[in-house]
């Protein structure tokens, strides 16, 4: 017997090994909770991100964005505070998605994750869906850049500067879809800097497209762009906005027209929305919508948040130096016609909560809500948004 056994024995080790290799493997991607300094380190492959890391990041919220990513929560314990004392919020952490092949909607899997506390930076070159990872708050910026995306179907300028430019995504599923008819407006954010484009919010276009919804996402000049800055960001996505609604009036196919911006895209919406509220074309705006809008812009150049500091770049100087444009600057929603809603992560990051308490606008504040989760079709914010842009007779 001992000589049978002795031959086989390093087979049976060597067999172990090799079976045991993928477990190891596993458990090591999930042991990193994103630590600075491995973020620092890591090839993200979302051509925004990769040059947005300073060289001193301990501080910086950009940097730290996968230290922030949260255990998951369970449903029952997610929700929405409603601060609006006369409106009532039925929101149930739940989308009313209808989309025309449900069988691919990975809505219908998001309780499907145990392990969501355990993402790691090394999950974002890899589908949520196929892991069973599906983040419902404290959404990383590097997963957006992993969402399921489509090109747009056509384009069109508003002005002769390449960045001058509008792409835009037609809803898909047919006229029975809940949300066929609307048409979104967007004005992406990124500190009003040019490191980010348009293109980091494609995951969130293609959700919206995928919903019945036509999609209009702007590109515009930025700081670092000639041109770009105060005023002459704003001044684009005025243009934007106002040649956007005279296409989406000129085909007819769109009924509800909803403006929406996120973070410095936010702050840029409402502004646009108070600049054109004089004109025709304002009639056309159904609702102005702030995701994690930046509303107070004095008091978010006083930050020290990696955004909160690029407001004195945008701006041109620090409030003391120019207190008249930081208060053009801030919106005003009483010169604005449309009604707005600002919605809100209380446990945002780069835009403090108060951003969303603005007399004369309605709020919801999302529990556990992070700043990126706005744009993941899979998020609790995402189905705020949803119940909004649902909301066709309010």
């Amino acid at each position: 017997m001992k000589s049978f056994i002795k031959p086989i024995f390093p087979t049976i080790l060597a067999a172990l090994a090799t079976l045991s290799a993928p477990v190891n493997a596993q458990a090591t991607s999930f042991q990193n909770k994103g630590s600075v300094a491995n973020y620092k380190n890591y090839k993200d492959t979302h051509v925004n991100e990769r040059h947005l890391i300073p060289d001193d990041s301990s501080n910086d919220t950009h940097a730290n964005l996968e230290a922030h990513v949260a255990a998951r929560v369970p449903s029952s314990t997610m929700g929405v505070t409603q601060t609006t004392s006369n409106y009532k919020d039925t929101h149930d952490n739940e989308s009313k998605l209808t989309s025309k092949n449900a069988s691919n909607d990975t809505h219908t899997n998001r309780d499907v994750s145990a392990h969501s506390n355990e993402i790691s930076p090394t999950l974002t070159q890899v589908s949520y869906t196929a892991l069973g990872v599906l983040p419902t708050s404290q959404v990383p910026y590097s997963a957006l850049g992993v969402l399921p995306t489509s090109e747009h179907d056509t384009q069109f300028n508003y002005g002769d500067d390449p960045l001058q430019i509008v792409y835009v995504w037609h809803g898909r599923g047919g006229v029975e879809n809940e949300f066929a008819g609307n048409a979104v407006i967007f004005v992406h954010g990124g500190c009003w800097l040019n490191a980010y484009g348009y293109d980091h919010a494609k995951g969130f276009y293609h959700a919206l497209a995928e919903l019945g919804m036509g999609v209009y996402a702007m590109e515009y000049r930025r700081v670092g762009d000639k041109g770009g800055g105060w005023p002459g960001s704003l001044e684009d996505v005025t243009r934007a906005v106002k040649a956007s609604i005279e296409t989406i009036e000129a085909t007819g196919d769109n009924r509800n027209i909803y403006l929406v911006g996120h973070s410095a895209g936010g702050h840029l919406g409402l502004l646009a929305a108070q600049q054109l509220s004089s004109s025709e074309v304002s009639k056309g705006i159904k609702k102005v919508i702030g995701l994690a809008a930046i509303t107070n812009m004095k008091s978010y150049a006083l930050g020290e948040n990696s955004c909160q500091t690029a407001t004195p770049k945008f701006m041109g100087g620090m409030p003391n130096e120019n207190e008249r444009e930081y208060q053009i600057a801030s919106p005003d929603v009483a010169k604005i016609k449309s009604s707005v809603i600002l919605l809100q992560g209380n446990e945002d990051s780069i835009v403090p909560e108060h951003h969303a308490t603005m007399p004369g606008a309605k709020n919801r504040i999302i529990t556990n809500g992070g700043h990126f989760d706005w744009l993941h079709p899979e998020s609790t914010s995402f189905d705020a948004l949803l119940e909004v842009l649902g909301q066709h007779d309010k």
